[in-house]
């Protein structure tokens, strides 16, 4: 039986459940609150809609911890142009209980997705605060699937309506479909093709947005779909699989190079500084809330949220307690987690599920093996340093770059630390396949205050 027959009978249930629930509510008419603008935000090509969900059935192995707000903060940082959560709490573990969450995180356009074949829940979607819903032409006859068109549009809703195959082509184009989704995933079998969907997209006419959805898993999978038609894109598993999904955000986009290497200029101290390396072409800011000569207070690390909103923060604590670095995350609104102690791999987990942010466990270069990193398996990356103070064992700089060198071909994405400067960065770079680099002192003209100049020439050396 194909998933779509599956989930029926427990659609039917759940529209039977709302129609009770909403049976008191005052009917919802064009005007009754805002409704964001999802079509326009399609506009301009190559937009993306990033997906909210914790699971999916297609790939139960796969688990998101983030909060839907916070994957929201996310993906509008790193370049989307509208959200889509799923709201089948059963097969994808978020719900209509999410959206005003999601909605109150951003300004961004929200699609509401779910199996909908009653306007009951087209009434639901809009009282939970949805912008957008979608509508499976595979699950409707052609007369439902206009009459759920018109009573979306009389609830102000803009409505995305999703196609497999030529003859749902059809049926959308009859219905006068505006904004029609080819999907690349076949609902039946749950198996993804690119090549069927690029052989249905120019059945489409540009006179419809045109949204290639799902199998889109990098920059060239976007660019192959648009040179097919598709003007935006809804991806999903992509965001999913991710141990960083705001970063792949920021490669789908194409505003991130998926091979180029990153630079993390930590220890910054000040908004001035912040804005001056985000500028300058840093990738993450690093914000020490450890005992230390850079060590920020929550104030000055909110302040400099708000003046680079759009800059990927990364919170560095040393054996700090779990609840202290959830709370410093959220009210911080912190992108990922760094911890520089000795945290062992149980921590990490917790620190991994109490954040929902990627995780960076900074190991020394005498300590840094795949097989320590192998016990680390909540760390989305790993940093290689020096050891702090006077205790630095005989290590050099040359043994992190080496250490972090043999980690990176090993297969774990690595931060090499320890003594890079403007002068001797792109040495260290050239020919060690690191996945990005992280300054501190070498950009300082005073503990904790960065020099423009040496600023800009490191990020300009390391990324030439």
């Amino acid at each position: 039986m194909s998933f779509l027959k599956k989930i029926r009978p427990a659609k039917e249930a759940e529209v039977r459940a709302l129609r009770a629930a909403l049976a008191q509510v005052k009917p919802r008419r064009i005007g009754d609150r805002p409704v964001r603008d999802f079509a326009a935000a399609l506009q301009g090509g190559q937009r993306l809609i990033a997906e909210i969900k914790h699971k999916s059935p297609s790939h139960p192995q796969f688990q998101q911890l983030a909060t839907p707000a916070t994957l929201a903060r996310a993906y509008r940082r790193n370049g989307a142009a509208a959200l889509s959560i799923v709201t089948d709490a059963a097969h994808f573990g978020t719900s209509l209980a999410d959206v005003a969450a999601v909605r109150s995180a951003v300004p961004l356009p929200v699609l509401v997705k779910d199996f909908v074949i009653d306007e009951t829940q087209l009434t639901a979607a809009w009282a939970a605060g949805a912008d957008a819903v979608l509508l499976i032409v595979r699950m409707l006859k052609a007369d439902r699937l206009q009459t759920l068109l018109r009573h979306a549009h009389d609830l102000g809703l803009h409505v995305l309506v999703e196609c497999h195959d030529r003859t749902d082509i059809e049926l959308a184009l009859a219905s006068e479909a505006r904004l029609i989704g080819v999907n690349n995933r076949n609902l039946a079998t749950l198996t993804t093709d690119l090549a069927h969907g690029a052989a249905m997209m120019p059945l489409v006419p540009q006179t419809v947005t045109r949204i290639s959805e799902s199998g889109l898993y990098t920059r060239a999978d976007i660019e192959h779909m648009a040179g097919h038609g598709a003007d935006a894109f809804l991806v999903g598993h992509a965001l999913l699989h991710s141990h960083d999904p705001g970063r792949k955000v920021a490669e789908l986009c194409g505003r991130e190079s998926e091979t180029a290497i990153r630079v993390k200029t930590c220890g910054l101290t000040s908004a001035e500084d912040a804005v001056m390396a985000h500028q300058a072409g840093a990738d993450f800011l690093g914000l020490i809330f450890a005992p230390s000569r850079r060590q920020v207070s929550p104030d000055t690390a909110r302040a400099i949220r708000q003046a680079v909103p759009r800059a990927r923060l990364c919170g560095v604590f040393v054996d700090e307690p779990v609840d202290r670095v959830a709370s410093l995350a959220e009210t911080c609104d912190l992108d990922l987690i760094q911890l520089h102690g000795d945290e062992s791999p149980a921590v990490c987990r917790e620190v991994a599920h109490a954040t929902g942010r990627p995780l960076i466990k900074a190991l020394t270069a005498d300590r840094a093996t795949p097989e320590r990193a192998a016990r680390y398996d909540a760390a989305a990356y790993f940093l290689v340093d020096l050891p702090k103070g006077r205790d630095q064992r005989g290590l050099t700089p040359d043994d992190c770059r080496r250490t972090a060198g043999d980690m990176q071909r090993a297969g774990c994405e690595v931060f090499l630390a320890g003594g890079l400067t403007p002068d001797n960065v792109a040495e260290a770079v050239t020919g060690n396949p690191v996945f990005a680099v992280d300054v501190a002192s070498g950009i300082e003209a005073a503990p904790g205050s960065k020099d423009p100049e040496r600023t800009r020439n490191f990020i300009l050396e390391a990324k030439r």
